[in-house]
């Protein structure tokens, strides 16, 4: 397996810790979970995952370390980097909800502080500016675009406050 080219590095060589039942029911319990342990590893959902050749686990790896209740599955790049195209999820015999499965598998992960380094960046950019990315006036000037209009980012505060996105931290 090669390396994946975001934070989360190959599986290879590493020694998993021992079976977790109880993560497995954790798991069982998030949103789609409750199917989870009908998969039976056809990977229907990897054929057709247009992220694959980016992750360091195809998703049925995911549902296989679910179901073997690995916690080391938090550490897969493809929970971050899945596009919520829900090809997986159609494609799935079984009608296992995988991608309501991969969110809840995203907020366990960062409530456990495991979450790509540019995550928490982008985070902060939305609470701070209401964007998620900056445009430099050269780039507007190249496309013969008017200045970006001042943001009143009051709004976008009050949601990110009241679901308490801002707040997560390990610790919750």
């Amino acid at each position: 397996m090669t390396e994946s080219w975001g934070q989360f590095k190959s599986f290879d060589g590493k020694k998993f810790n021992a079976l977790d039942a109880d993560f497995t029911r954790e798991v069982s319990r998030l949103l789609g979970g409750k199917d989870l342990t009908t998969c039976f590893q056809c990977a229907k959902c990897s054929a057709g995952c247009p992220v694959s050749d980016k992750v360091n686990i195809q998703i049925h790896e995911v549902m296989r370390m679910l179901l073997f209740g690995l916690k080391e599955v938090l550490d897969t790049d493809m929970i971050w980097l899945c596009t919520t195209c829900y090809t997986c999820q159609e494609r799935c015999p079984q009608g296992i909800d995988i991608t309501d499965i991969l969110f809840g598998l995203k907020n366990m992960a960062f409530k456990k502080g495991i979450t790509p380094s540019g995550y928490t960046g982008a985070r902060q950019s939305l609470y701070d500016t209401g964007k998620l990315y900056e445009p430099t006036d050269w780039e507007r000037d190249d496309l013969e675009l008017d200045p970006v209009p001042e943001l009143n980012v009051a709004d976008t505060r009050k949601m990110l406050d009241k679901t308490k996105l801002m707040k997560l931290e390990e610790a919750e």
